[in-house]
Formats: C-alpha cells, structure tokens, sequence
C-alpha cells in the first residue's frame, strides 16, 4: 500500500523564504538551507521548493542556493520556479531534484507538458495548479497572465499531456490555516487519475483529520502550520495513523 506523503513546501523570493497569505502580503522566514536541515531531521516524505517570484520577474531560480537545499535533503526534492525549458530540466536534476514543478510555463505553454514528460517522463513532471471559486461557484486557474480555464479542464489538459502529479493550490485558503477546501479537491480527483497534492489551509491538526476522512488524498502539502505552530510533522502522522492512514515512521 502506497504510503500517505507529508510535503513541506518552502516558498522563496530570491534571497528569503515567504509565506503568503491568499497569495500576497508575503512575509518573510530566514533562510531555505536551515529550513530544509529541519525537515530533514524530522521525517518529512518530501520537500517542495518554489522560487514564486522568479517567472513573474523573468529570472530564472537561484541554482547555487536549490543545490545547498537539496544537499540537505535526504528525500525527494521537487524544483519549481521559472522553467520554461529543457534545459532548465537539465539543470535541476543534475545538482539533485528528483522532479520537477511547472507553473506559468504549463499555463502559457502546455506543449512544454509533453514535451518535458516525453524527454524525462511523466514521474519527473508536476504541475503546480492554483484554483479560486467564481462568482458562479467553478473553480477556475488563478493567474496573472489572462488565461481563462475552469480547474477540472486544466488538470485534464495537464494530465493528457503527460503530467505525473498534481500540486493543486486553494488561492482562498493560502496561509489562513482555517482547513483545507475539501469540495475543491474532490472536485478535481474526479477528473484525474494521477496523484493529488492537496495544498492550502492546515493549521490545526483536526484539519488534517477532516481533509484525510472526507476525501481521498493521499499527499498534503503544507507550510503555515510548521512555520507559525508548534506542530511538526510527526505530529500530523501520528494524527493519520490514528485514521489508519499508512505513512512512513
């Protein structure tokens, strides 16, 4: 039986980990490095690490600094932040990703889906999707770049294209830690059959109890509740073996 994956997702500005909240008012944590050492110590499954500024500023992601991260990790590490290219794969999995995470390129270029899974196959690529609810109640594609997709036809698109993996973001929930939208995420994994990250919202450890028993998910991507409580990530696998959730001790 596969294991349930608890993911810490460090976000990053360029030189400082930030935590937003609903996607703005980023505030800002120290340092990537320390950040990935800690998690390391403590258990997590694997770690996530997302320059969120790099594309919207036309740069690419810091490799000196993502190889320093990825030094530390003793799991697998996904890359995301300004990959627009083949290259850009290449270079991350050279100084040690194990995968890769596609965001603005995936929106604005699909084909790059195929393209990137076809070169380094489909367990290499995530997609990193970020859903908000309309006034009509769809969940629709967050994003700056004017492109107009409900969430169940983009992860569809993603998927047929070659995806391996789903990060899927709840744009309200960010960094309130307030629970996970559990509708958005039952939502979606009727459309897909490949793995869901479930990201947005955990800030108590009874959230984790409602995402796991009201859903299917079998990976949480978190980041508030280890940066602003007392929680570790032990904690929320000690609260999934109680629900009879396997994870990895």
């Amino acid at each position: 039986m596969l294991k349930t994956r608890i993911i810490p997702i460090l976000t990053f500005n360029g030189w400082s980990l930030v935590k937003t909240k609903r996607f703005s008012t980023p505030r800002m944590l120290g340092n990537p490095v320390q950040a990935a050492r800690v998690y390391n110590s403590r258990g997590v499954d694997e770690l996530i690490f997302l320059d969120i500024f790099a594309s919207k500023q036309k740069r690419k992601i810091n490799l000196k600094i993502v190889k320093d991260v990825i030094d530390q990790c003793f799991m697998p590490v996904g890359i995301g932040g300004g990959i627009s290219t083949i290259s850009d794969i290449k270079d991350m999995l050279k100084i040690g990703a194990d995968k890769v995470v596609l965001k603005t390129a995936a929106l604005l270029n699909p084909d790059f889906i195929k393209e990137s899974s076809d070169f380094f196959g489909s367990q290499c690529i995530s997609v990193s999707v970020d859903a908000v609810k309309n006034n009509n109640g769809i969940y629709t594609v967050y994003n700056e770049w004017g492109v107009n997709i409900t969430m169940n036809d983009f992860i569809q698109k993603v998927q047929n294209l070659g995806a391996g993996e789903i990060i899927l973001n709840s744009v309200e929930n960010d960094g309130v830690m307030e629970g996970f939208d559990r509708v958005m995420y039952n939502e979606a994994q009727k459309v897909t059959n490949i793995p869901i990250v479930c990201v947005g919202g955990g800030g108590e450890l009874f959230h984790y109890d409602e995402l796991f028993a009201e859903t299917n998910c079998e990976a949480v991507g978190s980041a508030s509740i280890f940066h602003f409580t007392q929680y570790t990530p032990f904690d929320i696998k000690d609260t999934l073996k109680r629900l009879g959730k396997p994870v990895r001790i």
